[in-house]
């Protein structure tokens, strides 16, 4: 459903279109803090080293932005913050998947920048000026093998999460549950992530540092 709206300010009156969506799907990262990331429990927590590395993998099950449908498709953005992530100012990139089409790729844009409502209005005004640094079309590969998720843009970007072994018998999960998150689902599957970035707006690689996963849940509009 399409919903208008009238802005007004000192100096100028516009209507806005605002689009209903949906989307449900795997979401998975890794940051360069010891596990567990203390900024993951509360933005004002100072992350490990002092700043932040991160990369969030967004793979849609299902999903609609208002006709568009938007499963299939896949996302990721990485950023860089320097202190405590509650002070805002990150360098935040996203990246698109390249198979979306026109349609898909603005749907994709207007729900990462939080133009429409849901979890990533929220999370977008710790952005730099509000902003993403850049946004990019690029080929974005997920896979799913038992207890590896990873997603890769080849020569750009690669994160691979390797859940924790609990329990007894030390095959089931290690998890977290109803942990405030705006961005995740309910239960946090905690593991260990490798990964690196090789972007013009920043560049790192590390090892064996946080890495964790859930299913979410989104809406806006």
């Amino acid at each position: 459903m399409y919903r208008c709206f009238q802005l007004l300010d000192a100096d100028r009156m516009e209507l806005v279109m605002a689009v209903d969506w949906t989307a449900q799907g795997d979401l998975f990262e890794g940051c360069n803090c010891n596990l567990l990331c203390p900024c993951h429990v509360s933005f004002r927590q100072p992350p490990t080293m002092g700043y932040c590395d991160t990369i969030w993998a967004v793979s849609f099950e299902q999903g609609s932005y208002g006709d568009v449908d938007l499963a299939g498709l896949n996302a990721a953005i990485f950023l860089h913050c320097l202190g405590n992530m509650a002070d805002g100012d990150w360098t935040t990139v996203l990246y698109v998947d390249d198979r979306s089409s026109p349609e898909q790729d603005q749907a994709l844009r207007a729900i990462f920048s939080g133009d429409d409502g849901g979890p990533w209005g929220v999370m977008s005004q710790f952005y730099t000026d509000g902003k993403y640094a850049a946004i990019k079309r690029v080929p974005l590969e997920m896979t799913i093998d038992g207890r590896t998720r990873t997603i890769t843009a080849p020569d750009r970007l690669f994160l691979e999460m390797q859940t924790l072994r609990g329990g007894e018998d030390r095959q089931g999960l290690v998890t977290i549950n109803n942990l405030r998150n705006v961005i995740h689902g309910n239960e946090h599957v905690m593991g260990l992530s490798n990964f690196n970035v090789k972007d013009e707006t920043m560049t790192w690689e590390y090892q064996g540092k946080h890495g964790l996963y859930s299913k979410f849940d989104w809406s806006g509009g």
